[in-house]
C-alpha cells in the first residue's frame, strides 16, 4: 500500500509513529480532560498523515492501534513493554514498506511539510479528519467518564460507520446493527449450548474464516462473536450481549450525528475570505 508520501519520510514516519501512538493513549488515561485534548489532535493528525490517498485508508491500522491501546490502558510498569513492542512492529513495518516501494517513483508524491499547507485544496480529507476526530473522542470521553469495560466498543462502532460521505455511513450504520444482533444469536448457540472444550477451536476457526470475508456486513457477524467470545473472561453472556448492542446503537447515534454536520460551508467561506 502507497500511503501517498515521499518513501524516506513515510519509512521514518512508519517507524515511529506506532510508539507515539502508544505514549499517547497512555497519556490521555492520566485525566478525561486531557485525554480528550489528546484524542482530538492525535486523531485529526493521524487522519491528515494517512489520507493522502483516501481511497486506500492507510490510516486504518494506526487508528485501530489508537482505539485499542486506549480501550485497553496498562499501567506505568507496563507501558515500557507494549512502547517496546509498538516500536519493534513499527520498525518492521517500516523497512517492509521501504522494500517494497524502494524502486517505485515518488516524484509526484507528497512532502510532509506541504500535507498541512494544501489543507484548503482538500476539504474532504480536512472535513473527514476533523468529523473522525470529534466523534472518536466523543466515544472514548463517554467510555472513560463511565468506567465501562468495554466502552473501547463505543469508540470503534464511531469509527468503523462514519464515512467520508454520508451515503456510506448510513449503509454501515445498517450493516453493523444488524451484523451484531446475528452475530450475538450465532454467539449464543455456539458458545452456551456446545460443550465448553469446543470453544476455542470454534474461535479459531472463526478468526481464520474472517480473514477472507470482504464483506463488511458479514464481518461484523465473526466480530461480533469474537467480541463476545474475549468478553466471557469479564462477563457472563447475559451482561455482555446487552453491553454491546446497547454500546453499538449509542456509537452509531453520535457517528450518524457528527456525520450529518456540514462542514463545507465552513471551508467554503474561509476560502472566500482568503481570496
Amino acid at each position: 500500500m502507497d500511503i501517498g508520501i515521499k518513501k524516506i519520510q513515510a519509512t521514518l514516519l512508519l517507524a515511529i509513529s506506532f510508539p507515539i501512538i502508544g505514549v499517547l493513549s497512555y497519556l490521555s488515561g492520566m485525566n478525561p480532560v486531557l485525554g480528550l485534548i489528546i484524542h482530538l489532535v492525535s486523531i485529526f493528525l493521524i487522519m491528515m498523515l494517512f489520507s493522502e490517498k483516501l481511497e486506500t485508508k492507510a490510516f486504518l491500522p494506526f487508528m485501530l492501534c489508537y482505539v485499542f491501546a486506549q480501550g485497553n490502558p496498562v499501567i506505568y510498569s507496563e507501558i515500557k513493554v507494549r512502547i517496546f513492542g509498538l516500536l519493534a512492529g513499527g520498525i518492521l513495518i517500516a523497512i517492509i514498506y521501504y522494500l517494497k516501494h524502494r524502486k517505485s517513483d515518488d516524484s509526484n508524491a507528497m512532502n510532509l511539510q506541504s500535507i498541512f499547507r494544501q489543507l484548503s485544496k482538500s476539504p474532504l480529507r480536512v472535513e473527514y479528519a476533523i468529523k473522525m476526530a470529534v466523534g472518536v473522542s466523543i466515544g472514548m470521553l463517554i467510555g472513560d467518564l463511565s468506567h465501562a469495560q468495554k466502552g473501547m466498543w463505543i469508540s470503534l462502532t464511531i469509527f468503523s460507520i462514519m464515512q467520508p460521505h454520508f451515503t456510506h455511513s448510513k449503509e454501515r450504520v445498517k450493516h453493523r446493527l444488524m451484523g451484531n444482533l446475528i452475530g450475538a444469536a450465532v454467539f449464543v448457540v455456539l458458545f452456551i449450548m456446545l460443550p465448553p472444550q469446543y470453544s476455542m477451536l470454534v474461535t479459531l476457526a472463526l478468526s481464520y474464516i474472517y480473514m477472507f470475508v470482504v464483506e463488511y456486513r458479514i464481518q461484523m457477524i465473526f466480530v461480533t462473536i469474537n467480541a463476545l467470545s474475549a468478553a466471557l473472561v469479564l462477563f457472563d453472556y447475559s451482561v455482555s450481549i446487552p453491553m454491546r448492542i446497547s454500546f453499538i446503537i449509542l456509537g452509531a447515534c453520535i457517528g450518524i450525528g457528527i456525520s450529518l454536520i456540514n462542514l463545507k460551508g465552513l471551508f467554503a467561506r474561509r476560502g472566500n475570505a482568503s481570496s
